[in-house]
């Protein structure tokens, strides 16, 4: 099924504030007569710097950008972070230029990788990565390509925000130095570049570039406010007309894009403009724009590929399915007794001994993924955790802790709860697929959750138990999983506040009545799921099954289409 795209507008409300009515109308007989010919993938993060979700979208989506619509080109731009990455894993271009930035001339150098694709068909895409000295410096220590300085929040966000201009200002000049000069299509990931929507019609107009649209994808509402004095840096354009201080990365690219306004799933695209924590604190600078123009959601594909254990899909019998999660099981709690990095904290014992004799009848529940007190829910699962006796479940976390201090409630529960909980705050070396296949229910606790991992579990034949929040909610039904929601009396502005300003020290959330009632409510849900696993087999097994049914509507094929839609309105 395609987007109902018929009502949207295009959303131009800064161009006078940017451009005179001559550049305006030279600009837009540019876009009328561009074709879709060469996409440019712009992202801060790659298959060589991960974060979050984007990265694991940026290593899927290319080949079926390409091969889907049979677009001739369709490459990635993206930052080199020398902290981070190793440049003998990349070839040089040979290709240099430079580019005027905050009244100085910067050298940037272009490396690239060859990504040779088997799916859809066989093919390749070229991804880019510029290199600039005094750019892209994050902290080598903890390797993610947002953190420049681990210890100074503002520091961090002033450095992120000096990087972010300089990369979009550099990335026209970049496609020039390619020879790619016409019919292009920036499609632009977060905050961090939306701002190409500006810089490539100033490109246009300078004679750098011949035509080109941009198109904005939003993976989160994170934003950044930019000062009228630093955006100056990339264009003398900013200072012509102005109101105020500055207006945030978002409020200026998404009122200069040339096409809808896209995010990951269709539920996250109606929080943008419905649930309180979008409406009142993330994003209410951008509420008058998302009403204006909408949101429109792009489901993901998958991101793995179904179980080999699990390829009959829906077709597996009850016992088939019973079967294969016993043998899974097995070998995960074979894991679980035998890996003991030294990183890993808290026991996993039954009845005080060896967890390896643990009976099938005492669920094992895992979640995974970064640690971000903001969003992922961990400690609402710890919370719930301590609510439960002696071997009544089994639990196995595995945060990504930017800060260890962030890992001290962790410790504590661990404490608490010895014999039912284990973590592992490291990248594991081993046991991670059988986590996915072996334990009885995934947890996802999200806070809010633009697409979420959710399929992951289902294509491992794994039971999801996630909070009613943005992607999850398309990923999660009754059929395949269970949801769960707090009280909605609890869900205020206020309690969210509290949320977020005790994320330092998540055990001082303990009197907030919204996380309360966030786990007591994860808990009762835990309670029904444990009893249904327990007492009621065959509707256990019909979950898995619906699940491995439900992952193949999640595909890249289809993710591909509907982007081929928006990228054609950019000449309406």
């Amino acid at each position: 099924m395609g987007l109902k795209l018929n009502s949207w507008e295009k959303n131009w409300a800064l161009m006078k504030s940017f451009f005179t009515a001559n550049e305006i109308a030279k600009i837009s007989g540019r876009l009328k007569n561009l074709k879709i010919e060469n996409v440019v993938f712009c992202s801060f993060e790659s298959r060589f710097a991960r974060s979050g979700g984007l990265a694991a979208v940026t290593m899927n989506i290319l080949p079926y950008l390409k091969e889907v619509n049979k677009i001739p080109n369709v490459l990635l731009m993206t930052p080199f972070y020398s902290t981070i990455m190793d440049k003998t894993k990349l070839q040089p271009t040979g290709k240099y230029f430079s580019i005027p930035f905050n009244n100085k001339t910067v050298n940037v150098e272009m490396y690239e990788y060859t990504w040779n694709y088997s799916k859809p068909r066989n093919g390749s895409v070229k991804e880019y990565y510029l290199k600039a000295e005094g750019f892209f410096e994050t902290s080598g220590v903890v390797k993610d390509p947002y953190v420049y300085n681990d210890s100074d929040r503002q520091l961090n966000d002033t450095l992120m925000s000096e990087n972010v201009l300089f990369f979009c200002k550099a990335v026209p000049y970049a496609l020039q130095s390619l020879g790619i000069l016409e019919n292009i299509i920036f499609h632009l990931q977060e905050w961090q570049t939306s701002l190409i929507s500006l810089t490539a019609k100033e490109a246009m107009l300078d004679g750098t570039l011949q035509s080109c649209g941009s198109v904005q994808t939003m993976h989160n509402s994170y934003d950044s406010f930019v000062p009228w004095q630093a955006l100056s840096g990339i264009t003398k354009r900013a200072l012509k007309q102005k109101t105020g201080t500055g207006l945030t990365a978002y409020q200026t690219g998404l009122q200069l894009v040339d096409a809808p306004v896209t995010t990951v799933s269709d539920n996250f695209a109606k929080e943008f403009t419905s649930d309180i924590l979008q409406t009142d604190y993330f994003a209410p600078h951008l509420q008058n724009i998302f009403k204006k123009s909408g949101v429109y959601g792009v489901d993901n594909g998958m991101f793995i590929e179904v179980s080999p254990d699990f390829a009959k899909k829906e077709k597996h019998t009850i016992d088939e399915l019973r079967k294969i999660k016993l043998q899974k099981r097995k070998a995960l709690l074979k894991v679980l007794s035998a890996y003991k990095p030294k990183e890993r904290f808290g026991e996993l014992t039954y009845k005080g001994k060896t967890i390896s004799k643990l009976p099938d009848n005492i669920p094992v529940v895992v979640m995974s993924g970064r640690l971000d007190p903001m969003q992922k829910g961990y400690d609402i699962l710890l919370r719930a955790v301590e609510k439960f006796s002696e071997d009544e479940l089994k639990v196995v976390l595995t945060p990504m802790a930017i800060r260890l201090a962030d890992l001290d409630y962790f410790h504590e529960v661990a404490g608490k709860c010895k014999g039912n909980l284990t973590v592992f705050p490291v990248r594991l070396e081993r046991g991670y697929q059988e986590l996915q296949s072996g334990a009885t229910f995934g947890i996802m606790p999200s806070i809010y959750e633009p697409f979420g991992a959710a399929v992951e579990y289902m294509a491992n034949g794994t039971v999801n138990i996630g909070r009613a929040t943005g992607g999850l909610v398309d990923q999660i039904n009754s059929d395949c999983g269970f949801l769960y929601k707090e009280d909605a009396v609890t869900y205020t502005l206020e309690n969210i506040r509290s949320f977020v300003e005790t994320g330092d020290v998540v055990q001082m959330r303990k009197m907030n009545p919204w996380v309360q009632s966030m786990a007591d409510n994860l808990y009762d849900v835990l309670k029904k799921a444990f009893h249904m696993y327990q007492h009621d087999q065959e509707d256990y097994y019909k979950l898995v099954r619906n699940g491995l049914k439900k992952v193949s509507s999640f595909s890249w094929e289809t993710n591909a289409r509907k982007y081929f839609q928006v990228f054609k309105k950019v000449s309406r």
